[in-house]
């Protein structure tokens, strides 16, 4: 059992510092989004120029991965935050300052996409450096949940403001948020407490080829990239086509947005309550079985339900449960890969989730067209869930959390 003393309350303040600026990263991100069709006519281009503004975090998250993971493991979780907090500023300004010119804007926006995988890499290495072992799952999901409030306050804000103020100013207020969200986080952090927390003392391993490939050999850390890469690209498809697979059922395009809304702010709440539950427990896998159970038929329900009401709330299952456990998910992943380094552990797990983000996307388009309905791709989803549990079945508890446990 560890003594207070030996954990530092500026923990917090780390966390607090960094929260404003994974934030700003998707609010970057979905910026524009919300108000395609406004933005589509103001600049007087195609849709897919429109949707390159969303892709390009996709595509450089891709390309990027590996690189923040290195840059996090061999020079400390800081070095990569100051990088993806400068890029974030810089060009959200650049954004800002030229916003009736939307081949800067595009420009800007794949820079501030390189940005992304500088913040989002830190999520486990954070916790590692700073929290107790049975603090670090609900470490790594305050930090994931900044990204869902990221992602929820453009829907709200965007539309707005772009219909009362225009589509410059939306950029010029985003922009401000990223430049305060960086001197914010560059102030206040430092890479490690002068005491290190409780947790694994053994060396860890910098990120290497050598390191990849020791992960590629890991049966428990395999098992969850197979897992993650379904899910993941599940949880994206279904952010990014939500109102495709909601208009079929006889409801508004107001209505899918309400829709999207409750499925955003519910993954928020579950991102805090359910890895506070594990960390109080101590176990992972549980939740896991418990979330594939419960998204099996809330997906079920997404392809054949026409009522808003029952909508919104497999809505509200669905994201309480997928952003609920991811945090839980990325934590068990850096635990069971250990002693290899958490940006090289989580940067992979995330890249393999843009990837089939990516795929999942395109499929679900490809078979719609094919069949002039969502409810073949939608069914397509509900079997990869299904396909989830015999592997999350298998799954055992990491060595460090028993050993944390049994220590407590």
């Amino acid at each position: 059992m560890y003594r207070k003393s030996e954990v530092s309350n500026y923990r917090w303040i780390i966390l607090l510092a960094i929260f404003p600026i994974i934030i700003s990263t998707e609010m970057m991100w979905l910026s524009l989004a919300p108000v395609s069709s406004m933005a589509k006519n103001y600049y007087g281009v195609s849709s897919l120029s429109i949707d390159m503004l969303s892709m390009s975090y996709m595509i450089m998250f891709i390309i990027f991965s590996l690189p923040a993971s290195w840059v996090v493991d061999k020079f400390g979780y800081r070095c990569s935050l100051i990088i993806g907090a400068s890029l974030t500023a810089v060009f959200g300004i650049v954004r800002a300052c030229f916003s009736d010119d939307f081949t800067v804007i595009l420009i800007a926006q794949f820079m501030i996409a390189v940005g992304q995988p500088f913040l989002l890499n830190i999520s486990t290495k954070v916790p590692a450096n700073w929290f107790p072992v049975n603090e670090r799952a609900t470490a790594a999901g305050i930090l994931t949940m900044a990204q869902y409030v990221g992602f929820a306050i453009p829907m709200l804000l965007s539309p707005v403001l772009a219909e009362k103020m225009g589509i410059p100013y939306v950029l010029k207020i985003f922009a401000i948020i990223a430049v305060i969200s960086s001197i914010l986080c560059i102030s206040l952090t430092k890479e490690k407490p002068l005491i290190a927390p409780p947790g694994p003392k053994a060396p860890k391993e910098d990120f290497s080829l050598n390191s990849i490939k020791k992960l590629f050999k890991n049966k428990a850390y395999i098992n969850i990239l197979i897992i993650c890469f379904i899910s993941i690209g599940i949880f994206n498809t279904v952010l990014t086509l939500l109102e495709s697979i909601l208009i079929p059922h006889q409801i508004t395009s107001a209505d899918a947005g309400i829709v999207g809304a409750v499925f955003v702010v519910s993954g928020v709440v579950g991102a805090v309550i359910v890895p506070m539950i594990s960390d109080k427990i101590g176990i992972r896998i549980p939740f896991f079985i418990i979330s594939t159970l419960i998204l099996i038929p809330v997906y079920l329900g997404f392809t054949f339900l026409n009522s808003f009401i029952l909508l919104a709330l497999m809505a509200a299952i669905a994201g309480f449960s997928i952003m609920g456990v991811a945090p839980i998910l990325f934590q068990h992943g850096s635990e069971v890969a250990y002693p290899i380094q958490e940006g090289t552990s989580l940067g992979i797990v995330l890249l393999m989730g843009q990837i089939s983000g990516v795929l999942f996307v395109y499929l679900f388009e490809v078979l719609k067209n094919a069949s002039n309905s969502v409810v073949m791709p939608m069914l397509l989803i509900v079997a990869a869930t299904i396909l989830e549990l015999p592997i999350i079945l298998k799954m055992k508890e990491s060595g460090l959390n028993q050993k944390h446990e049994s220590l407590s």
